[in-house]
């Protein structure tokens, strides 16, 4: 069998791999652009113009490039806070319980570091775009839960995983008509 099963709570746990790569290199990505940017709005001494549609003069120039290297270095920030936020999950992965969804949030700037989502809650499990597939959607009442393909452990294709999430969702929801 592919993942650990526990047979006191019946759960089926799906490695994931932590996104380190990806998100170090748009970070450092995100600080070079923010250097440059700021060197140009320092030494910059002529105008910009924008699709020959926006004219900036001298001053308005310096401070658009000043607002690029902000925003840059936001993005650098979020990049990292992204690594450290994964970083501190003890275990990275999707866990199947019998009654609830748990996987990793997406959301870096949110408290909680995962989710769980109660099975009787989820509305579809989708993979898009369908014909090859690049993200695992989980939709529930209110909200879309997402894990990208790439983050997926080999030998745990999307199609796998979320059939067997659709597996324990119809599991739970036979469950409920039978009175359990």
């Amino acid at each position: 069998m592919k993942a650990s099963e526990h047979a006191a709570d019946d759960a089926l746990e799906i490695p994931l791999r932590r996104p380190y790569p990806e998100l170090l290199l748009s970070a450092l990505f995100f600080a070079v652009c923010a250097a440059v940017l700021a060197h140009r709005a320092q030494t910059n001494d002529r105008g910009l113009i924008l699709n020959g549609i926006i004219h900036f003069e001298p001053g308005g120039a310096e401070v658009f490039y000043w607002v690029l290297a902000i925003l840059s270095g936001a993005f650098c920030a979020l990049g990292v806070a992204g690594a450290a936020r994964f970083a501190a999950l003890k275990e990275f992965r999707i866990v199947l319980g019998p009654r609830s969804i748990t996987l990793p949030s997406m959301h870096p700037l949110r408290g909680a570091r995962e989710v769980t989502v109660p099975l009787d809650r989820v509305e579809s499990v989708e993979l898009q775009p369908p014909a090859k597939p690049i993200t695992l959607v989980i939709r529930e009442d209110d909200r879309a839960h997402s894990i990208p393909q790439r983050w997926l452990a080999k030998g745990w294709p999307a199609e796998e995983v979320a059939g067997a999430i659709i597996a324990r969702v119809r599991g739970a929801h036979a469950g409920e008509r039978d009175g359990g």
